[in-house]
């Protein structure tokens, strides 16, 4: 498993308070394809997301993307210069689905953004580390007095963007992963279903492959204990088989169930699972 050295999450405030437009997540996505490279601003001038006096909306986007495993970048993070890259997963959500308009395209995004290793902070400590504080329904005032406690900020709008995503339709609502009522906020469950399925074991791959390299087998139980496997997808134990039966079906992965507790062993690349993640829909 990797050290602390490899957690590369986003830090709380990238989101400069603006939330991820699906619109302008396309316009990075297709920027990228070309191979182009530029400042904030050029990437602006080209794809059209807004700019202000500085960079506007760019930053932001582009962190986005990265955290939600759509692009790398290939140039220095550091350097005045961008060139994104498609991940494997933003090469085939752009060609398959290029707004992510889909439930399942924004439900993958919402995980990875939930990652321990390469997410945003802010979502690792609302569904990752808030889930097992907080459970599944809270109030809005608990999910702020949590997050107050975790950063040492006494007030202000600390949560940012983050409910307002999933609760716009320029934005995340599709999956509605945390869904706000008068007087609740409430985390839903990805749901389990079988034209799901190969998305789930691509992002079941890619996470055994960050956590756990050259692993022939992994317990479920490390996998929770090291990616949030169950936490980030709100899955109870029967919930987490009825996904890894869907997975063997599509020769994903074998689960030895002889074990205790079960052993996931992969069959095929991540790659080649994100290249086939939406033919279940087909």
């Amino acid at each position: 498993m990797p050290d602390s050295g490899a957690v590369k999450r986003l830090p709380r405030n990238f989101h400069k308070t603006f939330k991820p437009e699906r619109q302008y997540i396309s316009k990075l996505l297709l920027f990228a394809s070309k191979g182009d490279e530029a400042d904030y601003e050029g990437i602006a001038e080209v794809t059209g997301i807004p700019t202000g006096k500085s960079s506007g909306k760019v930053p932001a986007i582009l962190d986005y993307c990265r955290g939600m495993g759509l692009l790398g970048l290939e140039s220095n993070p550091r350097s005045r210069i961008k060139k994104p890259a498609l991940t494997q997963l933003g090469r085939i959500v752009l060609l398959r689905d290029p707004f992510l308009k889909l439930e399942l395209t924004q439900w993958v995004a919402h995980m990875n953004l939930c990652s321990p290793l390469t997410g945003a902070d802010l979502w690792y400590q609302t569904f990752v580390r808030g889930a097992r504080h907080l459970g599944a329904r809270y109030k809005r005032d608990s999910l702020k007095r949590y997050l107050q406690l975790v950063y040492g900020v006494p007030g202000g709008n600390i949560e940012g963007p983050l409910l307002r995503m999933y609760n716009d339709d320029e934005s995340f609502k599709g999956c509605g992963a945390l869904m706000e009522t008068p007087e609740t906020l409430e985390r839903k469950k990805a749901p389990i279903k079988r034209e799901f399925a190969t998305a789930y074991g691509a992002w079941t791959l890619s996470v055994i492959d960050a956590h756990f390299p050259d692993v022939q087998q992994v317990p479920v139980t490390e996998l929770e204990t090291a990616a949030a496997w169950l936490t980030i997808p709100g899955w109870d134990l029967a919930g987490a088989n009825r996904a890894l039966q869907l997975m063997e079906q599509g020769g994903l992965v074998d689960v030895d169930r002889h074990m205790t507790p079960w052993l996931v062993k992969p069959l095929i690349s991540a790659e080649l699972a994100w290249s086939r993640m939406y033919d279940d829909l087909d």
